[in-house]
């Protein structure tokens, strides 16, 4: 007996009402946040396609590249964060048919984040093996596999947003 009250006041205390709209806070700021980074990335990249002077565009790569492993690594904390503090509590607010819908969603979402992380990886690659000096298709190449990470990032935010905020918004409208 003792230790079910104990779980229903662990319970009480993580479903703390003001808690959770501060979550909700965090997630629109954050993804704000990278979605104007991811495209001033995917900005920079596609200006790679203008440009006349390789050794320009070999410079822009490498800038492109601390870019985009600085926003892989807000990226992987953002996750985590996710993972650990929101999404349990969005779980803990919705019933067991809607939290195994979302549970299953968020596996699906799990793998865009992969995909985008693989193809980074390969932009990261090309980057660390260009020879010098780079050409045009080189160039073109690196560009393109920047930017499609670029998208399929974005994409995830605006599938994880599709999801998440018509989950969220009326469990914080209710707590206000």
């Amino acid at each position: 007996m003792i230790d079910r009250l104990s779980i229903r006041t662990n319970r009480e205390t993580t479903l703390d009402p003001s808690y959770f709209p501060m979550l909700v806070e965090r997630l629109k700021e954050e993804h704000l946040q990278m979605r104007e980074q991811l495209t001033e990335i995917r900005t920079m990249a596609a200006s790679l396609y203008s440009l006349v002077d390789c050794s320009i565009g070999m410079c822009k790569l490498i800038e492109l590249q601390d870019r985009i492993l600085y926003l892989v690594e807000e990226l992987e904390q953002h996750s985590e964060w996710e993972e650990q503090d929101l999404f349990p509590q969005l779980q803990a607010y919705l019933n067991g048919a809607m939290a195994l819908s979302f549970s299953r969603s968020i596996t699906v979402l799990e793998q865009d984040h992969d995909l985008a992380k693989r193809v980074v990886q390969a932009f990261v690659d090309g980057v660390n093996a260009m020879k010098v000096p780079i050409d045009m298709e080189f160039l073109h190449l690196m560009a393109s596999e920047l930017m499609t990470a670029c998208l399929i990032l974005l994409k995830h935010f605006t599938l994880e947003e599709e999801l998440v905020y018509p989950l969220i918004d009326p469990i914080v409208e209710q707590l206000s």
